[in-house]
């Protein structure tokens, strides 16, 4: 299954606070968005962590606002599919992050950890509590509410297991249409082999219609063999027929 850069973010740090499209500030005051803003739950040391998205080469080039995001996070890492932006292209306490063949994110350079400007932090931590949180009654709502590494693990088995029933269901009925084309063949090659008796038997004169049979008394005993004969080639000739 193929995640979004997003997607892995979020698994990344299914422990933490994580926002997606995360403004830095009053849209009024003409703030910016990181593409992914994540703090782990952790005192020791608190650390907030800000990710710039890139999926194009032109689109990084082009690029220079990412610099207003350093004094928003203690560590900043841009996150793009692997080698699409080197190391040596970046400051040397800017993170990098490739894209795994799977799921993960490989760190190709650990970001240096700096003291964010207070009074910007302050802002982007206004806006993420005013405008994408949900405040819980107590801690033990908080507590039973579904985690988001639970959100994503559950999110991730549901999609394997319609994959699997969708692959089950395929199977199944793959089993049918064979099992339905052997039986066709089968009905076919009974019924040539019918008619070819069938037609044998009038061939010999022996039309199926008993009733239209006269042989000679002279016979004898070999009349009743004969009217015997009769009735079995009524009879395969009915089945023959049924089977047309």
């Amino acid at each position: 299954m193929s995640l979004s850069i997003i997607e892995r973010l979020a698994l990344r740090h299914s422990d933490a606070v994580f926002v997606a499209e995360c403004k830095t500030g009053s849209s009024w005051a003409g703030c910016r968005r990181l593409d992914a803003w994540a703090m782990p739950k952790t005192w020791s040391p608190l650390t907030i962590i800000g990710y710039e998205v890139k999926t194009a080469r032109g689109d990084f080039l082009r690029d220079h606002k990412w610099q207003e995001y350093l004094p928003v996070c203690h560590e900043l890492y841009f996150a793009c599919p692997a080698k699409l932006i080197a190391p040596e292209e970046l400051p040397q306490d800017v993170g990098l992050l490739w894209t795994s063949g799977d799921s993960r994110l490989v760190t190709k350079r650990k970001a240096v950890r700096r003291e964010p400007d207070p009074a910007k932090l302050v802002w982007l931590m206004s806006y993420v509590l005013m405008s994408r949180t949900r405040i819980v009654a107590d801690m033990h709502e908080a507590a039973n509410s579904e985690t988001r590494e639970q959100f994503w693990r559950r999110w991730l088995e549901d999609g394997a297991q319609a994959k699997s029933l969708g692959l089950q269901a395929a199977k199944k009925i793959r089993q049918r249409i064979i099992e339905a084309e052997d039986g066709r063949r089968r009905a076919e090659r009974d019924t040539e082999r019918l008619t070819a008796v069938r037609e044998r038997l009038v061939a010999l004169g022996l039309d199926g219609d008993a009733s239209t049979w006269q042989p000679d008394e002279r016979f004898g005993a070999s009349t009743r063999n004969l009217r015997q004969i009769a009735r079995l080639a009524q009879s395969i000739t009915q089945l023959a027929e049924s089977g047309e």
